[in-house]
């Protein structure tokens, strides 16, 4: 592996790549390329009025215990380990996510008594291809129609009879994020209510700066020890002689040679033509002049009249995120770039607040700032031939794919911490969902 290294893309997965392999002296000469000002990819975050806002809820929790032992040594003890507090906003009401018998029970019986019946039903879809098979044959049709339906449309845009099998193992694990907790079905969801022990999920968050603290302490180290961060730098595809690749090609014309080129940024980019795409969000970041009584750090709204499918609260992450004695509140919208939100987000902060207020998570008498951020590719959409259309792809000799973006996996850090952990090291790291 030694030679001219170059990686593509400054997320948590190219970071920790290159970081590795200065650290094992496994490249001669390393250049790493981010097409933004800052590294950090998605797992950025923002500075705006003396608030702190990520994207969206980052949090460190792994079942690998390298990823988490090299999670805290780039923190370097400055980390704080908090209790998790996720909620789902349902008919009108906070609910705990997962779910506690105490949220079960508050369900109008319209609601539970159907599910019930669901389950005790004999399960008769025997073909499942798509995200609403799945769904329908491992929670029941009436949980289907709730809230899974309307809540996967507003989120990835795509009728839930489009989407690939795999959006639902890889989505609901995601929502989970603890592998001890089992909610990979109706009725895993009910045995977990009746355990006598319920799994306290527990994550690791950076003591001040965000998540993107992380990101700026792999940046230190890879300057550290030779390696070069090149910003502001947008790749526009790799170089290749016959079957090789021999560097990349930046959107300026200008052309870097490599060895070995490991490539973290949007699959797309690289394979346009493959009928791939990604989601992309915006954000809405609201800073609040009075505490608020939100207890959660993030919660996920299926409801079709309310426009946001997200928010989080940062203080509840880490009190420094936020003026003494205020509060902070970012809503996330899923969209397209051809979207009207896409092109101009401003025209919806006035939906939004009344939306947030509506369900009761801002007073709008309080709040002194809303902004907006536009984020790209920050989903795969998995549709009913992604498989056909992956396995289409031939990557030519010396090209690594890696990441969220760079591997169109739905992935979560840890696994692109693990990931780079195991490419580091010449091995390979399978998905823990796609076989």
């Amino acid at each position: 592996m030694s030679g001219k290294i170059l990686v593509v893309g400054a997320g948590v997965a190219g970071l920790t790549l290159a970081e590795r392999m200065l650290a094992r002296e496994s490249a001669e000469s390393l250049v790493l390329v981010e097409r933004g000002d800052r590294v950090g990819g998605l797992a950025r975050s923002f500075q705006v009025e003396g608030y702190t806002f990520d994207i969206g809820p980052h949090r460190f929790h792994t079942a690998y215990p390298e990823v988490e032992s090299y999670v805290r040594k780039v923190l370097a003890g400055g980390y704080l380990t908090i209790p998790r507090a996720s909620s789902v906003y349902l008919l009108g009401r906070y609910h705990d996510w997962p779910l506690t018998l105490s949220s079960v029970l508050r369900l109008p019986p319209r609601i539970l008594l159907p599910s019930v019946l669901d389950l005790l039903r004999r399960n008769r879809i025997t073909s499942r291809t798509s995200f609403a098979d799945h769904i329908r044959a491992r929670y029941g049709e009436n949980l289907y129609q709730f809230f899974f339906r309307d809540y996967t449309r507003k989120f990835t845009g795509t009728d839930a009879e489009q989407l690939h099998l795999d959006w639902a193992e890889a989505g609901v694990n995601r929502a989970v994020i603890d592998r001890k907790v089992n909610a990979d079905s109706l009725a895993a969801i009910l045995r977990g209510l009746f355990s006598p022990k319920q799994a306290t999920t527990q994550f690791i968050y950076p003591e001040s700066g965000g998540i993107q603290a992380f990101a700026d302490g792999l940046a230190r180290r890879i300057r550290s020890m030779g390696g070069k961060i090149k910003l502001n730098c947008e790749a526009r595809g790799v170089t290749t002689s016959g079957e090789r690749v021999t560097g990349i090609e930046l959107t300026n014309g200008e052309r870097i040679p490599a060895d070995r080129v490991y490539w973290s940024a949007p699959l797309t980019v690289l394979f346009p033509d493959r009928g791939l795409s990604f989601i992309h969000t915006v954000l809405y970041f609201l800073g609040l002049g009075k505490r608020r009584s939100n207890p959660y750090q993030w919660c996920y709204f299926g409801e079709k009249d309310v426009i946001f499918s997200r928010t989080t609260v940062p203080r509840n992450f880490f009190p420094g995120a936020v003026p003494e004695g205020r509060d902070s509140i970012a809503a996330e919208i899923t969209c397209p770039v051809g979207s009207d939100v896409w092109k101009n987000p401003e025209r919806f902060e006035q939906r939004v607040m009344e939306d947030l207020a509506r369900v009761g998570a801002i007073d709008p008498d309080r709040v002194e700032f809303v902004t907006t951020r536009r984020i790209r590719e920050t989903y795969p959409v998995y549709d009913l031939r992604y498989v056909e259309h992956l396995r289409s792809i031939q990557s030519p000799e010396g090209l690594v794919l890696l990441g969220r973006c760079g591997t169109f996996w739905y992935n979560n850090m840890d696994h692109s911490i693990a990931q780079a952990l195991a490419l580091s090291r010449g091995e390979s790291f399978e998905r823990d969902f796609w076989r």
